[in-house]
């Protein structure tokens, strides 16, 4: 059932993003039609308090999946009930901490934009700020459920629920900007489904997993122990808000709404599609590497996962990388409109400066299996404060381009030698094999590109969404035949093989 589950929960992940990338394709051209340049630019502001806000969860849901599949590979279910009741407590606090800092965010808007916003856009900031707050009685507590549905390995269920959530915000999205076409109300909306997916999440570890948490002690040395692995988790949550929120605060403050809103609609492009696309397999083997982990000190099963991973990531984020950089420009001006021009650029710098990071994804999951997120932690932090020192006087100076590039640069730095050094000497990772095995992925990626580029000169197409589509089924057709032909390994074509079979399975069931 595990392995079942690893690879539909896989598969399910990009279906999810699938429709999640098409629902935002759809509904973001109509909040940028509905709302004004100035109130989007609110809303995406917004946004990035929601996020910051996340962090209070401090890695807890993560550190939750990781010492309850330890405690189960013992088979003490005591100390898992015992586990789960102190996780629950410790969200509890939580909770009434991000309530005490989403208040403390809203005292401080006139303070930190009362220069570059105007009454009415300050007056919509403190009506949405409420919805903040409780937005976060409502997901920081589903997280504990979340976690526990994905330590016991059910990612078909969490992914399932997952999708329903995106369909759901799709369409109550679409209806009530047909209602009253305001970003209060889209909040409104996101923060109700948010609510729905929470009670699947709670009627489906109480019915069908039969969850109990019961407090039998209060295990201080347990309670160290998860602090001290969520604390780095926590860092590298501070360090992701930096890089991809704290630059829509620095544009409001020191350009304006409407650069926000710009930036915006480029870090979604790059969070909500480019970034999630790696995570969609690497997430589900968690708690694999950690029962590994645990069983034995052996790398050279883990090392073998890396490179399979890795190559797989190696096809999918370099290939997003080629597609964009010959559709993206055109997309982007039919899809947001001409004054977003400066989002292709920002996106493009963005993709390329996070594309080590994104292949080798999984060696997040090995530190976390493993307990050894400490280094990474550190170097993201530092990376990050530095990155927000420099993008301050780059965004007065660029704008929106000047804030992607020097995100850009220090996640190449970061990401690039710094933890691929790490990984090599400290965890037993062999990094330079994995590049050995995933550098080749560049070729197909570069002949796909140049080809797409010449065809796309040749069709003679203006810029349309039709334009798009055939460019982009252009680039796909040519970068899977290339790599059918000549660069997929063995493993990536059964799994091609496996898909089509059991398409075919379903196809032949319904006739």
């Amino acid at each position: 059932m595990r392995i079942n589950q690893r690879r539909a929960g896989a598969i399910l992940s990009y279906v999810g993003l699938v429709i999640n990338a098409v629902t935002s394709f759809v509904y973001v051209p109509l909040l940028l039609g509905f709302l004004s340049s100035a109130e989007y630019g609110v809303y995406q502001l917004i946004g990035s308090i929601i996020a910051y806000l996340s962090v209070m969860d401090m890695g807890l849901s993560t550190t939750l999946s990781r010492f309850y599949v330890e405690e189960r590979v013992k088979e003490d279910e005591r100390h898992v009930e015992n586990l789960l009741a102190m996780a629950a407590v410790i969200y509890g606090v939580l909770t009434a901490l991000a309530v005490a800092v989403g208040i403390g965010f809203d005292l401080l808007l006139p303070v930190l934009f009362g220069q570059s916003f105007t009454a009415g856009e300050l007056g919509l900031a403190h009506h949405m700020m409420l919805l903040v707050v409780i937005n976060c009685v409502i997901v920081l507590p589903g997280n504990w459920f979340l976690a526990i549905i994905n330590a016991n390995e059910r990612f078909v269920f969490a992914r399932t629920a997952r999708i329903a959530k995106y369909l759901m915000q799709f369409v109550g999205i679409i209806a009530v900007l047909e209602w009253r076409a305001s970003a209060l109300w889209v909040l409104a909306v996101q923060v109700v489904i948010n609510a729905i997916t929470i009670f699947s999440y709670v009627v489906y570890c109480r019915g069908r997993l039969r969850v109990r948490a019961k407090l039998y002690h209060w295990d201080r040395r347990l309670l160290l122990h998860i602090f001290s692995f969520s604390g780095y988790i926590l860092l590298n949550m501070v360090f992701d808000q930096i890089f991809w929120k704290t630059g829509q605060v620095v544009l409001g403050a020191v350009v304006g709404a409407a650069a926000v809103g710009v930036y915006g609609v480029a870090t979604q492009l790059v969070t909500s599609g480019y970034m999630e696309v790696s995570t969609g397999v690497t997430n589900v083997f968690l708690p694999k590497l950690t029962a590994m982990s645990a069983e034995t000190e052996d790398m050279g099963a883990i090392n073998d996962l890396f490179d399979r991973i890795g190559h797989i990531q190696a096809l999918i984020v370099w290939g997003l990388c080629g597609g964009f950089a010959t559709v993206g420009q055109e997309f982007i001006y039919v899809w947001a409109g001409p004054e977003y021009g400066d989002a292709f650029w920002a996106v493009l710098i963005l993709m390329v400066g996070l594309s080590v990071a994104l292949v080798q994804n999984l060696g997040i999951t090995v530190l976390q299996a493993k307990d050894k997120q400490g280094f990474r932690a550190i170097v993201y932090i530092v990376i990050a404060l530095m990155d927000l020192l420099i993008s301050i006087p780059a965004s007065a100076q660029f704008g929106v381009v000047g804030c992607a590039i020097t995100a850009a640069l220090f996640l190449f730095v970061g990401t690039g030698p710094i933890m691929n050094w790490y990984y090599h000497a400290k965890i037993g990772i062999d990094t330079l094999a994995f590049w050995r095995n995933v550098i080749p992925v560049l070729a197909p990626v570069a002949l796909t590109t140049v080809s797409t580029m010449l065809f796309s000169n040749a069709s003679g197409l203006g810029p349309s969404y039709i334009s798009v589509l055939v460019k982009a089924l252009f680039f796909v057709s040519v970068f899977f035949a290339l790599g059918w032909a000549k660069f997929f390994t063995d493993y990536e074509r059964s799994i091609v093989r496996d898909m089509l079979g059991r398409l075919r399975g379903v196809l032949g069931g319904r006739r």
